[in-house]
């Protein structure tokens, strides 16, 4: 049985040509996979170049290097060296992102570079277990647990059925909305075993429902696909998968700088509801210009575009539903993803008639208050009178306890409703002074894993900055244990130790700037997103909920 449910117009949803220039817009979102797939549902190597007549020799050339290095990278990881593995598979990211190309211009370029990040974050999930300690507060994303789910031997309820059809005959929903086995086998699973897990998300959803559809108002995004949050991460801030994806989101960490996201070791955006979420609306706009299709956005989101892509010129069909019949095609992670995200449409959208509870969590409310310069938070919430805990919630992408370093347009959010008064005794609070390791004086001591991105995220600069300072030409030519000029550390010039110029054949390159959206916040008491809206227009029902019957 196969029952296609209403829907909202689909021409509403049409992005604007051209919304794919940048590589900054065009990394997927890549989410942790769960248990070891089977070894015949593993994800395909980095597509190859060798028959694109457009990419001149001497990027044929990078690209191999890029392969070179993902190749030892996996062969470490398996051997049990993460951190060998790690710095490999740094390497080859880097060669791409340091080349000075627009990996956007072609359409070759753009899958291997999609294929290969979607192969080091498979390969990360599989082999590596988070580092003990590495980041405060973090919780196990659910996403890990609904993967290692198997739909298959979950029956199906007659009575639920029935309940289901007749429940959502009734209702208009944002993206097409499929009754089938697999819904139906997600739908008692969420009634049934995951029923806490379902609860908990839901109850917890209140806190951003209202920051979320206004960011997917403004981007054109159907509401109902706030419910990928659900999925993903029960709406947790800092949840972590097992392959490191981080937030609500579960943004990986390359693809959150492609966004516009800082992650480092003092802050971490991903875990930032607002910034997350308007990163996670432009890329969901950016696969819809892909597959002008929601279910199979959904999918990519999941495993990858040009996984996907790949799927529908092998099999000549565009329909998830029909190439999830065809069960070999999809990774099971990707088969159960998209009938949970439906199952969660329909569940949340009248929950009383399933005996769900209608309690959800009060949305966040907060100020905003500049802080330029890192203070300690302990103080901080002794001056606001609130605990430290609050002040850490309002604010969970800070990960050590002060304010970050390097970031002069930081707003930390604070309780709503402080007096003014209290924002100049803010200001006045000492600044904490950091001394980030392994940088001494002017200079900063490369370790073993580093990458020129790494690096200049690390202190606040620029890596074409770096590298002109360093006369490094090639991120190959970094090495454990050299010593890197900092330039804004320079403080006593006459005095200042120069660092050894590492030197390789071939042109600097600056990196690939992102074309993430330069926003401003308000400073005022509101979970309204600060980004300004996009030019593309509202889809029809946007101003609204869709409407229950």
């Amino acid at each position: 049985m196969r029952l296609l449910l209403p829907v909202l117009t689909a021409a509403a949803f049409v992005v604007p040509a051209g919304s794919a220039n940048a590589i900054a817009q065009t990394v997927p979102a890549m989410v942790a996979t769960g248990s070891a797939p089977a070894t015949d549902e593993r994800f395909e190597t980095p597509s190859p170049i060798s028959e694109a007549p457009d990419i001149p020799e001497n990027f044929r050339e990078l690209v191999r290097r890029a392969q070179k290095c993902y190749s030892e990278g996996s062969e470490y990881i398996k051997a049990g060296e993460s951190a060998k593995a790690r710095a490999r598979f740094n390497d080859a990211v880097d060669i791409l992102l340091e080349s000075g190309w627009d990996l956007s211009s072609s359409p070759v370029l753009h899958r291997f570079f999609q294929d290969l990040l979607q192969q080091i974050h498979q390969d990360e999930s599989r082999y590596l277990q988070p580092q003990a300690g590495a980041e405060e507060k973090q919780e196990e994303a659910v996403v890990d647990e609904l993967e290692r789910l198997d739909l298959i031997p979950i029956s199906v309820d007659p009575a639920l059925e029935h309940l289901v059809e007749a429940d959502i005959a009734a209702s208009r929903y944002d993206i097409p909305i499929v009754l089938n086995e697999a819904v139906l086998k997600a739908l008692n699973y969420w009634l049934g075993k995951g029923r806490p897990y379902f609860v908990d998300g839901i109850k917890r959803s209140g806190r951003y429902r209202e920051l979320i559809e206004n960011v997917f108002q403004a981007e054109s995004i159907p509401l109902d696909l706030l419910y990928l949050a659900q999925v993903e991460s029960l709406f947790k801030t800092n949840a972590v998968s097992r392959a490191r994806a981080r937030g609500i989101w579960q943004f990986g960490r390359w693809t959150a700088i492609r966004y516009g996201l800082k992650v480092n070791r003092h802050i971490d955006e991903r875990s930032d509801p607002e910034k997350s979420t308007w990163a996670a609306a432009r890329y969901l706009n950016e696969l819809y210009s892909i597959f002008r299709d929601w279910t199979l956005v959904l999918a990519a989101y999941n495993c990858g575009e040009g996984k996907v892509q790949r799927l529908i010129e092998r099999t000549g069909r565009n329909d998830f539903w029909d190439l999830l019949e065809l069960r070999r095609n999809f990774p099971r992670e990707t088969r159960n993803h998209v009938p949970l995200i439906m199952a969660s449409i329909i569940l949340a959208r009248h929950p009383e008639k399933y005996g769900l509870p209608l309690e959800t969590d009060p949305p966040i409310a907060f100020d905003r208050v500049p802080i330029s310069k890192p203070t300690d938070l302990r103080a901080i919430s002794k001056l606001l009178g609130t605990s430290l805990q609050q002040l850490r919630e309002l604010n969970p992408a800070l990960r050590s306890q002060t304010t970050p370093p390097g970031y002069p347009d930081f707003e930390l959010r604070i309780p709503a409703g402080t007096s003014p008064e209290v924002y100049a005794q803010l200001a006045a609070l000492p600044e904490v002074k950091i001394r980030p390791e392994p940088i001494y004086g002017d200079r900063y001591r490369v370790r073993p894993g580093d990458t020129l991105s790494g690096i200049a995220a690390r202190l606040g600069i620029s890596i074409a900055a770096l590298q002109e300072e360093n006369g490094i030409t090639s991120p190959r030519s970094l090495r454990a244990g050299t010593w890197l000029s900092v330039p804004q550390a320079r403080t006593r010039t006459s005095s200042a130790r120069q660092s050894k110029s590492l030197v390789s054949p071939g042109a600097a390159s600056p990196r690939l700037s992102s074309s993430a959206r330069k926003t401003g916040v308000p400073k005022t008491s509101s979970v309204r997103p600060s980004s300004p809206p996009s030019s593309n227009p509202p889809f029809a029902g946007s101003s609204r909920e869709a409407p229950s019957q």
